[in-house]
């Protein structure tokens, strides 16, 4: 089961930068299986002390008078079991992907499940279904295991504490199956849909809008269920109803974006950068004092001929180093937060959001294949203040500019312009 809002055939990008647990070794924070990193994200870490929060409070009452350290061993036993269930569902994902031509290299495991088989491409719908179907069908398989072994120790009459820990396992990879076919965006039934839709339109940007289509349908479905079984009673339609919103606005947005990137075809970032080329960027070692001087043309920056805040009325800012590449991207939120006291103190480096959790492009990318990369969520607060920007980099590295959310607004417009079309 996966949660993400990019679409299928999205790639990931040149200039994306190298994520954590990305690199050629081991990954930070995981370990390897089959050739691919696996990453447990916080997300995860917060999903497993969640279930052995939960283990402690059912397992003594469901079993009773077992000694501290069985519990502890069936908690361990639980625990690792759900989340090696987690790993084999987007493991099998991978593993068909990557047998359909897909870069499979990273599994990561959030609170909801995987993170990372949405960024897939596919040449044909039949390796988007075969993909998509792999993760719940080896949920099932995972959940007939476990079964039969809650049965098998059922004879044998090992104890009820085994035969719970099992059961429960049986229970959780049934949970993640059925869950991950709902046909909301980013979950594998969602791709089910627009693999079938594809098949029979041969247009792929038009099966992903009837998967948002449908996934808006499925959600509202959850959302009139779960406001009639609080009608009735039952408490537990508050997590149908919330389960259908958060469905409901995955597959909207999902729409949203498979047409923005559609009216974005044909255009490249060199189209709509302001002025293609090497960009005056702001030294990062500079203080955020030197560099607010410079916009009232004193001080360092305004010496060294780089853009100060007032003169360019500019509101995002690409950082070089000493060696003339982009070091990071800083914007005028990030400035406004740090104290007037320790401007003098901080550099331009420490208050912006660092080269490598910035999305970076090229001169040369397609819009719409950057605008699909764009809808990745921020992995840490500091990414959250360049959201919807992107840094434009040249072939050594070198910063050639900024793509602002106006700049994708103002692309759109363009796009609209060259076809003939009346804007929305």
């Amino acid at each position: 089961m996966s949660i993400t809002r990019v679409p299928d055939g999205a790639r990931s990008g040149p200039g994306a930068g190298p994520g954590p647990g990305t690199g050629p070794g081991r990954p930070r924070g995981g370990f390897r299986v089959a050739g691919l990193a696996v990453r447990l994200t916080p997300g995860a870490q917060l999903l497993a002390m969640l279930t052995v929060l939960a283990s402690a409070l059912i397992l003594p009452d469901f079993a009773p008078g077992r000694p501290a350290a069985a519990y502890l061993a069936a908690t361990a036993v639980l625990v690792t079991g759900f989340l090696a269930s987690l790993i084999v569902h987007e493991l099998a994902h991978a593993v068909v992907a990557r047998g359909y031509g897909a870069q499979a290299q990273e599994i990561r495991i959030g609170f909801f499940g995987g993170t990372a088989h949405g960024r897939h491409e596919f040449a044909t719908p039949r390796g988007l279904w075969r993909a998509a179907a792999a993760g719940p069908a080896s949920s099932l398989v995972l959940a007939a295991a476990s079964a039969g072994i809650t049965l098998g120790l059922a004879g044998l009459d090992a104890g009820r504490l085994p035969v719970a820990v099992f059961a429960a396992l049986a229970w959780i990879n049934t949970v993640v199956a059925v869950a991950s076919l709902l046909p909301g965006a980013g979950l594998d039934g969602g791709r089910l849909v627009q693999a079938l839709a594809w098949a029979r339109s041969g247009d792929r940007a038009r099966a992903a809008i009837t998967a948002g289509r449908a996934g808006q349908f499925a959600g509202a479905l959850l959302i009139a269920g779960g406001v009639a079984a609080i009608a009735l009673g039952y408490l537990a339609g508050i997590w149908l109803g919330l389960v259908g919103l958060a469905m409901l606005g995955s597959s909207r947005a999902q729409a949203r974006e498979v047409l923005a990137i559609t009216a974005l075809a044909g255009l490249r970032v060199r189209d709509v950068l302001h002025r293609p080329g090497p960009a005056a960027a702001v030294p990062g070692w500079h203080t955020v004092q030197s560099f607010l001087d410079g916009g009232t043309a004193t001080g360092d920056a305004a010496a060294s001929g780089t853009p100060g805040l007032g003169a360019s009325g500019a509101a995002a800012f690409p950082l070089r180093d000493f060696e003339g590449r982009a070091a990071g991207l800083l914007t005028l939120s990030q400035l406004a937060l740090v104290p007037a006291d320790r401007r003098d103190q901080l550099r331009l480096t420490d208050v912006a959001t660092p080269a490598a959790q910035v999305v970076t492009t090229t001169l040369d990318e397609p819009m719409g294949q950057l605008l699909a990369r764009l809808s990745i969520r921020p992995a840490t607060p500091a990414a959250l203040h360049t959201a919807g920007h992107a840094l434009v980099i040249t072939g050594d590295g070198a910063p050639a500019g900024v793509l602002t959310p106006d700049d994708f607004r103002r692309a759109g417009q363009l796009a609209r312009l060259a076809d003939g079309r009346q804007a929305p």
